[in-house]
């Protein structure tokens, strides 16, 4: 069939969608290619990268990477208990102290080991009224001397009650207790005598022990009971050293 001059000018419309449609399919299998090597790039440095421990806490919103954990609170108890500790520890300490230099030594037996015939120089720590406050009892008699009472409910019925037949408990000023007759009747202590506490001198000669006498520091007062035997003997030569 003849064509047309019309014909031979227009383009071949057939031939060029199939060239386009050609390209576009070799680029899209070069963009699948491309994004399959990526994948496969990819893929070592993921299975490189180490996973998170199934186990491990989130970190808190808000909190920053690095930031120093802040501490606990501690419970209040425990300070208090800790306080009431020390407070006791005090509290027995002072006691103790207390008692320990506040204690009174035991009757008869502080002080020098003393035996018949011996004369000591004593300080003895005395008030006005002791000559009608200090006493004791006993049913026994050393040396010719004894206490003012039998019993506590009795007094001496075996004798007369000379002041140096008369036995009275005394302290001396480092606190040895022992009981002797004679000192009311020393020239220093017949007159006036100074109406606060004071101190006199004196020699004492042991004669003796008196087998746990019972004391009495006060006419007014209780008798008390000693487990101890008290030295006896006289008081001599005694002089005010606090007048």
């Amino acid at each position: 069939m003849a064509t047309s001059s019309e014909d031979k000018d227009r383009p071949d419309t057939d031939d060029a969608p199939s060239g386009e449609a050609d390209a576009q399919d070799t680029s899209k299998e070069d963009g699948e290619g491309r994004a399959a090597a990526r994948a496969d790039a990819a893929a070592p440095a993921r299975a490189s990268r180490p996973a998170k421990p199934a186990g491990a806490a989130r970190r808190p919103a808000g909190k920053k990477p690095g930031a120093r954990p802040r501490a606990a609170a501690q419970p209040q108890g425990g300070s208090l208990g800790k306080s009431m500790i020390l407070f006791l520890i005090i509290i027995g300490g002072l006691a103790a102290a207390f008692a320990y230099f506040g204690r009174e030594p035991a009757p008869g037996t502080a002080g020098p080991k003393w035996k018949p015939g011996d004369k000591a120089q004593v300080e003895v720590t005395l008030v006005a009224s002791d000559i009608k406050d200090l006493a004791c009892w006993s049913a026994d008699e050393i040396s010719g001397r004894h206490c003012a009472f039998e019993s506590p409910t009795k007094g001496w019925s075996k004798g007369d009650a000379d002041d140096k037949k008369l036995l009275r408990p005394y302290t001396t000023t480092d606190r040895v207790q022992f009981l002797a007759a004679g000192l009311w009747s020393e020239p220093a202590l017949t007159g006036k005598l100074p109406s606060a506490r004071f101190a006199v001198k004196c020699t004492y000669t042991v004669e003796g022990k008196m087998k746990k006498p019972g004391i009495r520091w006060s006419s007014e007062g209780a008798w008390l009971d000693r487990a101890e035997d008290w030295y006896t003997g006289l008081l001599s030569d005694c002089k005010l050293i606090n007048p």
